[in-house]
C-alpha cells in the first residue's frame, strides 16, 4: 500500500500518508517480493519458529531473521500494552552483528533507524491507534512503511521496516509482501496465544482439582478429630498445603476452648497457640460485620462463620514471594473456613452430645427406680443399677451382656401383659406386681413400659420397675405412728388425771398407815393399797411413754452391769418353773439410754417371756457387742456401726404371723382381761426407737419367741451416781403458796402441809395465786403448783413472782410435765416433783428446799 499523491518534504516528513491497497494479483513481483516469500515459505517449514506456532516471546525476534537483510535494512517491533501505550520490543539492522541476541534493543541499531525516520515514534502509535499501513515519507518509493499487526482482533504490534539510503524505495506490491508477513505471524501468535490459554487453563483446572482432592482429605481427616485444638493444627497445615502458602493460620476467638490459635509454616510442624503468646501479635483478627473474605497487608482472610452474621475466628494464608491472590484462591479459602466452622460445630455438637449422654447414663443409673430394656419377646438386653438392686442381678456392663438375666416367675407372666398392651398402642398406666420372691423375701412392685422407638424393625420396650414395699410399710408405719400420736394424747391426758388421783390414794394410804399402825389386818390392807397404787403409778409411766410427755433422761451405763443388778429381781418375777440362761459378754461396750426405762423394758420383756410359758422353760438374756452393716442398716431403719444387741428369748408358745407383727401396737394385748395392758412392748419400742436403735421380734408357734434389741454403743464411760445431800429439816415455821386445780389433791397437800406446821395461802388457779401473792402482807417462802393449769401454767407463775423476789423457793409438780420446766426459774431455788408420790416424800422435799433460805444461789 502506497500513497501516490504528491506533497512538499515538510509535508512529507509531519504527515506520513497511509499506503493504498494494492491489489497483489496484478502486483508486479520484484526480485525483493519475491525472495520476501520465498524466505518466509523456508521458515514456515522448520519446527521451532514463531511462524511453524510453537513460541512466543522469546522467538518473535526470528521476524527480523525473515526480513532482514533479505527485505529491509532495519526492522523494528513495538507491542502494545493494556494502557493504550507500547514498548520496543526489538530492533534489527542488517549492518549490525546478531550472533548474541540477549539484547536485542541494540542502541546503534534504535539510534540509526531513528536518523533514517526522525518521526518514528508518532508514526507507531497512529498505527496502533488505526491499524492502518503508513509510509514515509510520501512519494512514489518510499523507503519506510509502519505496518500494524493485530491479534485477537486487538492491537498487538507495530511493525518497521525501513531501507538505507541508496537502495530503491518500497513498491506497492512489496508493502503488500510484508502486509502478508505481518499477517501469517498474527496467526501464528494466535494460535500460540490459544494454546497457551489452553495450557494455562488446564493448569488452573489441575490446580483446583489438586485443591479440592486436598480439600476433601482435610474435611475427611477433620471430621474424626473432637478436640479444637486438634482440629485448628489439622486446619492450618491443610490451609498451607492447599494453597502452597509460605503461612497459614486458623483462629478461634469465641466458645468454650477460645482464644486459640492454629499456626502452620512452610517447612515446620503446625502449632497450637494460646492467646497470651507473642507470636499471635502479627495475625489478623475476626473483622467485625465482615463475613466475606478480605485482603489484610500481606494476608488473604475468610471469616469463620458461627451464623450468617456472627464470625467466630477467622482462616488466612500468606505468601513472602507474592502477594496476589487470584479469585479462585479467596473461593477456595471461603470453602475452607466454611468447612473449619462445620468442624468445630461439630466437636461442639458432639461435646454436647456426648455431656448429655454422660448426664442422662448418670441420670438412668442413679435413678432408685429399676429401668430395663427387653424385646418384643421379653429378653432382657440392657439394665440399670436400681434392676440390679431390685431383682438381685449383676451390674450390667459388656461381660453380662451375653448372659441376660431374666425376671423373677411370678412378675413375668403379669409384666407380659403389660407389654402386650403396649405393643398393641393400648394406653397402660401401670401394674401392681404384689408378692414377687427376691432373695427369699417377698416385695411389692410396680411396672410401667413404653415403645423404644428404633430406626429399623427391631423394636424393643423400656420397663420401668419401681420397688414399692418400703414405701408400703412406711405408709403403713406413719399410719401407725399417727394412730399413735393420737392415742398418746389421750394417754397423757389419762395420766395426768390419774396420777392426781393417785397421789390422793397414796397420800391417804401413808395417812391411814400411820394411824392403823397397832391394827395388822387394817395395816395389811392399807400396804395393799399402797402397793396397788404404786403399780397404777407405773402403768402412767408407761402411758406417758406412749404419749411421750415424759422427757427421757439417757446416761451412759453398760448394759450388762445393769442387767446383772436386776438379776434378783427377774428370779423373783419369772418364779421358780422358769430357768434363767445368762449370757453376758463383757466386752460389750456402754449404751446411752434412759436407765429407768431400760430397766422397766427389760422386766416387761422378761414378764412376757413368763407368761408365754406356763408349764415352765427356758428365759435367755443375752449382751453381745454387734455389727450393723449397710444392708441390715436399711432393713432396721438405723445407721450402720456397732451396736450392742440384747436378746431375751422364751421356749414358749410363740406367736402367729398376725400377731408378731401387732405386738408392738399399743394396747394390743393377747392376754387375759387385768393381766395385760399392752402398753409394755410399744413403750419398749418407743424407747429403743428414740435411743437411735431398733427393736425386733422372731417367733414361731410352739417354738418360742425372741426379742432383740440393737442400742448404738458408746466410747464414753459410764456415769457415777451423785451422793444425796443431807439437808436439816427446818425447826421454825414458814409461808407457802400452794397453786393447785385438783380440789381433792389440794385438800390433801393442805392437811399434810399444816400437820407439819406450815402456813399454807392455797389457791384454785395461777391467776388467785397471783392475786394472794400481791396482798399478803408477810414474806411467803415457797412457791408450790401443779404445772398444768389453765390460764397461767404453773412455770409462768413462778417467773411471775420471782420477777419480783428472785430468791423465792419453788417446787412445781406434774404427772406429765418434767424437770425441764424449771429451766427459766433461778438456778438453786426449785425442784420438781413427779406425780404420783406419797407425802413422806412431798414433805421431804418441802423441807429440802426450805434448808436453803438463806444460803447462796447455785449456778
Amino acid at each position: 500500500m502506497v500513497t501516490r499523491a504528491k506533497k512538499s518534504k515538510d509535508e512529507q516528513e509531519v504527515n506520513p500518508q497511509p499506503a493504498p491497497t494494492v491489489s497483489r494479483a496484478s502486483a508486479r513481483q520484484s526480485d525483493r517480493a519475491l525472495a520476501l516469500r520465498r524466505h518466509l515459505a523456508a521458515v514456515r517449514a522448520e519446527p521451532a519458529t514463531i511462524l511453524s506456532g510453537t513460541s512466543l516471546e522469546t522467538s518473535l525476534v526470528e521476524l527480523l531473521d525473515v526480513v532482514v537483510p533479505f527485505f529491509c535494512d532495519w526492522c523494528a517491533i513495538d507491542l502494545a500494552n493494556s494502557h493504550g501505550g507500547r514498548r520496543r520490543f526489538a530492533v534489527r539492522h542488517s549492518g549490525c552483528d546478531h550472533a548474541s541476541r540477549e539484547n536485542e534493543i541494540d542502541e546503534c541499531c534504535t539510534s540509526g533507524l531513528l536518523e533514517r525516520v526522525p518521526g518514528l515514534d508518532a508514526i507507531c502509535e497512529r498505527v496502533l491507534t488505526s491499524g492502518k499501513t503508513e509510509t514515509w515519507p510520501s512519494g512514489d518509493h518510499p523507503y519506510c512503511a509502519v505496518i500494524a499487526m493485530r491479534v485477537n482482533d486487538l492491537p498487538f504490534a507495530a511493525i518497521t521496516f525501513a531501507l538505507k539510503e541508496g537502495r530503491p524505495g518500497f513498491e506497492p506490491y512489496e508493502v503488500g509482501a510484508a502486509e502478508d508477513v505481518i499477517f501469517t505471524t498474527a496467526t501464528a501468535i494466535e494460535r500460540l496465544l490459544f494454546l497457551q490459554d489452553a495450557k494455562d487453563a488446564l493448569r488452573h483446572t489441575q490446580r483446583i482439582a489438586s485443591q479440592l482432592h486436598q480439600l476433601i482429605a482435610s474435611s475427611i481427616t477433620v471430621a474424626g478429630l473432637r478436640n479444637e485444638q486438634e482440629i485448628l493444627m489439622s486446619l492450618a497445615s491443610s490451609t498451607r498445603s492447599v494453597f502452597d502458602a509460605d503461612t497459614a493460620i486458623v483462629t478461634l476467638e469465641s466458645g468454650p476452648a477460645a482464644p486459640l490459635y492454629g499456626v502452620a509454616h512452610r517447612g515446620k510442624k503446625p502449632l497450637s497457640l494460646a492467646a497470651h503468646d507473642p507470636a499471635v501479635l502479627d495475625f489478623p483478627n475476626t473483622a467485625s460485620g465482615t463475613v466475606v473474605p478480605w485482603r489484610e497487608n500481606d494476608w488473604l482472610v475468610a471469616p469463620l462463620l458461627e451464623r450468617r452474621d456472627l464470625a467466630r475466628g477467622v482462616v488466612a494464608i500468606r505468601r513472602e514471594a507474592t502477594s496476589d491472590f487470584a479469585t479462585e484462591d479467596k473461593e477456595v479459602l471461603t470453602l475452607l473456613s466454611q468447612m473449619a466452622s462445620t468442624a468445630l460445630a461439630a466437636a461442639e455438637l458432639s461435646r454436647t452430645i456426648q455431656h448429655n449422654e454422660t448426664r442422662w447414663r448418670i441420670l438412668v443409673e442413679s435413678a432408685p427406680v429399676g429401668i430395663v430394656e427387653v424385646t418384643t419377646e421379653g429378653t432382657v438386653r440392657w439394665w440399670n443399677r436400681g434392676a440390679a438392686r431390685i431383682f438381685a442381678w449383676p451390674e450390667y456392663d459388656e461381660s453380662t451382656r451375653g448372659d441376660a438375666p431374666v425376671f423373677p416367675d411370678e412378675a413375668r407372666e403379669r409384666l407380659g401383659a403389660l407389654w402386650a398392651d403396649v405393643l398393641a398402642g393400648r394406653f397402660s398406666s401401670g401394674r401392681d406386681l404384689s408378692d414377687v420372691e427376691i432373695r427369699a423375701r417377698r416385695r411389692d412392685l410396680t411396672a410401667s413400659a413404653a415403645v423404644l422407638p428404633s430406626s429399623d424393625e427391631t423394636r424393643s420396650i423400656l420397663t420401668l420397675i419401681d420397688d414399692v414395699t418400703d414405701h408400703r410399710e412406711l405408709k403403713s408405719e406413719l399410719r401407725h405412728a399417727h394412730q399413735m400420736e393420737i392415742r398418746g394424747q389421750v394417754a397423757s391426758s389419762v395420766a395426768h388425771d390419774f396420777n392426781n388421783l393417785l397421789t390422793l390414794i397414796s397420800g391417804y394410804a401413808e395417812i391411814l398407815s400411820a394411824d392403823l399402825a397397832s391394827e395388822d389386818r387394817a395395816a395389811k390392807m392399807v400396804r395393799e393399797i399402797q402397793s396397788t397404787a404404786s403399780r397404777a403409778s407405773l402403768l402412767t409411766e408407761q402411758l406417758q411413754a406412749i404419749g411421750r410427755t415424759k422427757a427421757p433422761e439417757p446416761v451412759v451405763f453398760s448394759p450388762q452391769g445393769a442387767l446383772q443388778s436386776i438379776s434378783e429381781v427377774l428370779v423373783r418375777i419369772v418364779g421358780v418353773d422358769v430357768k434363767i440362761a445368762w449370757s453376758l459378754d463383757s466386752s460389750t461396750n456402754n449404751v446411752r439410754v434412759d436407765a429407768d426405762r431400760f430397766e422397766q423394758m427389760i422386766l416387761n420383756l422378761a414378764i412376757n417371756a413368763r407368761d408365754a410359758m406356763p408349764q415352765g422353760g427356758e428365759l435367755g438374756i443375752s449382751v453381745s457387742p454387734f455389727t450393723v452393716d449397710a444392708d441390715l442398716a436399711h432393713d432396721l431403719n438405723v445407721s450402720a456401726g456397732n451396736y450392742a444387741l440384747i436378746s431375751v428369748s422364751d421356749t414358749g408358745e410363740g406367736m402367729d404371723e398376725e400377731t408378731r407383727q401387732r405386738c408392738f401396737e399399743p394396747l394390743f394385748t393377747t392376754k387375759d382381761p387385768f393381766k395385760g395392758t399392752g402398753l409394755g412392748l410399744a413403750a419398749a419400742r418407743r424407747l429403743v426407737e428414740e435411743s437411735g436403735g431398733a427393736i425386733q421380734c422372731r417367733s414361731e408357734l410352739a417354738r418360742g419367741t425372741t426379742f432383740e434389741v440393737f442400742l448404738p454403743t458408746v466410747q464414753e464411760l459410764a456415769a457415777e451416781g451423785t451422793s444425796p445431800i443431807s439437808v436439816a429439816v427446818p425447826r421454825d415455821t414458814a409461808t407457802l403458796l400452794l397453786a393447785e386445780d385438783d380440789q381433792n389433791l389440794r385438800r390433801l397437800m393442805v392437811q399434810v402441809l399444816e400437820h407439819q406446821g406450815y402456813l399454807v395461802l392455797e389457791a384454785d388457779s395461777g391467776e388467785l395465786a397471783l392475786e394472794l401473792a400481791r396482798d399478803f402482807e408477810g414474806t411467803i417462802d415457797l412457791l408450790v403448783s401443779d404445772v398444768v393449769m389453765d390460764l397461767i401454767s404453773g412455770d409462768e407463775l413462778a417467773q411471775a413472782l420471782q420477777a419480783t423476789n428472785p430468791q423465792m423457793l419453788v417446787l412445781l409438780m406434774s404427772g406429765s410435765a418434767d424437770d425441764a420446766v424449771l429451766d427459766r426459774l433461778t438456778p438453786g431455788t426449785s425442784a420438781f416433783m413427779a406425780k404420783p408420790f406419797r407425802p413422806s416424800e412431798f414433805i421431804e422435799q418441802i423441807h429440802h428446799l426450805l434448808g436453803r433460805r438463806g444460803a447462796e444461789p447455785t449456778t
